[in-house]
């Protein structure tokens, strides 16, 4: 609890870590209508293919340097050699970026869907959706920015990107269904799927590559 805490404090006092992206969101959201001359029926077509694009940038941007500022100042080194566990760090701080960042981009998400395609109904039953798939963004990048840790986050987000397209491909169809009234929760339950088995792996196979890193 006290390595929660530690990392809840370390990300709140830097704002260009959680609001940075945060803003950078809601400047993408804004701009899309305002650049855009469409009806609103194609704009609320086109709105969740912003979306996506705008959560996927935005976690991106987020974990750009999730790991970097510890692992240049010798705290991994330092949590490495104590009895704590490593993947407990690594799992504490991808739940704290979650919690800071991706809950509000999920709930704006939302409002952003209710305000541009005018569905209560749509905005309510994507947010979970939203929640669960902002989780999963920062768990694949936090893996790719552990893998290119000293070698820039470029060549993370390379590796990365390729591993989201079949689940933007769900996201997509989950729309869909939203839209028609169709049954839907099979999409999500493959969402909760996915999520379930990152939370557990994805710690420990990031802590296994910081540790190959300082050794």
């Amino acid at each position: 609890m006290n390595i929660v805490k530690l990392e809840l404090l370390k990300l709140k006092s830097k704002s260009r870590g959680w609001l940075g992206p945060i803003l950078v969101f809601i400047l993408i959201m804004v701009a899309f209508p305002l650049t855009v001359e469409v009806s609103n029926k194609e704009l609320g077509q086109s709105f969740f293919s912003v979306l996506w694009i705008a959560i996927l940038l935005v976690m991106m941007l987020a974990t750009e340097d999730i790991f970097l500022e510890d692992f240049n100042d010798g705290s991994l080194e330092q949590f490495a050699i104590s009895d704590i566990n490593l993947s407990y760090l690594v799992g504490a701080k991808i739940f704290i970026y979650w919690l800071l960042i991706g809950v509000p981009i999920s709930f704006l998400g939302s409002v952003f869907c209710m305000g541009l395609t005018n569905s209560i109904y749509l905005a309510s039953h994507l947010l979970p959706i939203l929640l669960v798939t902002s989780y999963i963004f920062i768990n694949v990048f936090s893996f790719g920015n552990a893998l290119s840790l000293t070698k820039g986050s470029v060549l993370g987000t390379l590796i990365t990107l390729p591993l989201l397209l079949p689940l933007l491909i769900v996201l997509g169809k989950a729309v869909i269904s939203i839209n028609l009234n169709l049954n839907y929760l099979g999409f999500v339950t493959l969402l909760l799927g996915v999520l379930s088995i990152i939370i557990f792996i994805a710690p420990l196979i990031i802590s296994y590559i910081i540790r190959a890193h300082l050794e």
